[in-house]
């Protein structure tokens, strides 16, 4: 990082994890050629712990801390040079690199806030839905779960984004059964869509395509979609990044590594509807919120044996 600040200039500074993120998916999608980066980890400026950092690699926007057992016996990743090798990944390790990024025009004070949420509310308002319903972040919601986002008024998926109870949970689901190889995404467009289908939003859409692709079966967009918690039955597997709100959000009172206390969270894996290559879609690790590929017809981790998880989300508003 002091290698970067030296060659950082003027306006120009080190990106938090989620503008690194947001670059790294614009690359992808925008066939923007004046953007010519390296297949390179990159560093953020995001701390993890006092001891770890976060950082992305531009091979496939894959970002890391490598802490809590992602690498075993890791004090410390501060001092890396070198990416190091994931369990199961093709990436040989590469020199860190850094890209500059710099903002501009009117400034509004409110963007890239976090609102953490310690204790949920009881809001009427909220809770008993209908045409005048006004959320805020941590209410809980028509569908007795909670309110994670509010994007400030409607979009083309909605407004709110509430995240099922635990009482609504799914375990040991795989993302498709097994023996099950039907695409999800084809043809030449298919690994821009992948990009695309990460983004906030696309929660629904993710995962109406991969029921209509993969079909009927124990899986997690299936069990999702034919959710029916809290009288509401338009529930969904969110994206990569709206799971990542969720974490953000809700699941930073852990402690060790028992259930959070706001919306009882387990510290292993859950899925997203965002599928990377038809074999791998991605998951987050809510011990510390880093996001993996891991195979999509696993339904958990062998050894510490540890399900994998479903937390369904509907949007309304």
């Amino acid at each position: 990082a002091r290698l970067g600040y030296e060659v950082l200039r003027g306006e120009f500074y080190l990106p938090s994890k989620d503008e690194l993120d947001a670059l790294y998916n614009y690359w992808k999608t925008s066939g923007d050629s004046r953007l010519k980066y390296a297949a390179a980890p990159m560093w953020t400026s995001s701390e993890a712990s006092p001891t770890f950092a976060w950082y992305q690699l531009f091979q496939d926007g894959t970002q890391f801390t490598d802490a809590n057992g992602i690498i075993r016996k890791l004090k410390s990743n501060k001092d890396y040079l070198k990416s190091p090798i994931h369990k199961g990944s093709e990436f040989a390790p590469k020199p860190f690199q850094v890209i500059g990024v710099r903002p501009f025009g009117a400034q509004n004070a409110s963007v890239g806030r976090q609102t953490l949420v310690n204790a949920t509310t009881n809001n009427p308002q909220c809770s008993s839905g209908g045409a005048n319903t006004v959320c805020k972040v941590g209410d809980i919601g028509p569908g007795g779960g909670i309110i994670f986002y509010d994007a400030g008024k409607t979009q083309s998926w909605g407004r709110y984004l509430e995240i099922a109870p635990k009482s609504c949970e799914g375990e040991r689901l795989p993302w498709r059964p097994a023996n099950n190889t039907k695409g999800v995404y084809l043809g030449r467009s298919a690994a821009k869509s992948r990009v695309n289908a990460k983004l906030l939003g696309m929660g629904k859409i993710n995962t109406d395509r991969i029921v209509s692709a993969i079909g009927a079966g124990n899986h997690a967009a299936k069990f999702a979609a034919d959710s029916v918690c809290g009288g509401k039955d338009d529930w969904f597997l969110p994206s990569k990044d709206e799971l990542d709100i969720a974490f953000n959000r809700l699941a930073q009172n852990r402690v060790a590594g028992t259930d959070t206390p706001v919306g009882g969270f387990n510290k292993g894996y859950y899925w997203t509807s965002s599928d990377y290559n038809n074999k791998t879609a991605w998951t987050q690790y809510f011990m510390d919120g880093q996001q993996f590929d891991r195979v999509q017809t696993l339904d958990g981790n062998a050894t510490p044996p540890t399900p994998f998880r479903v937390r369904p989300v509907r949007a309304f508003g």
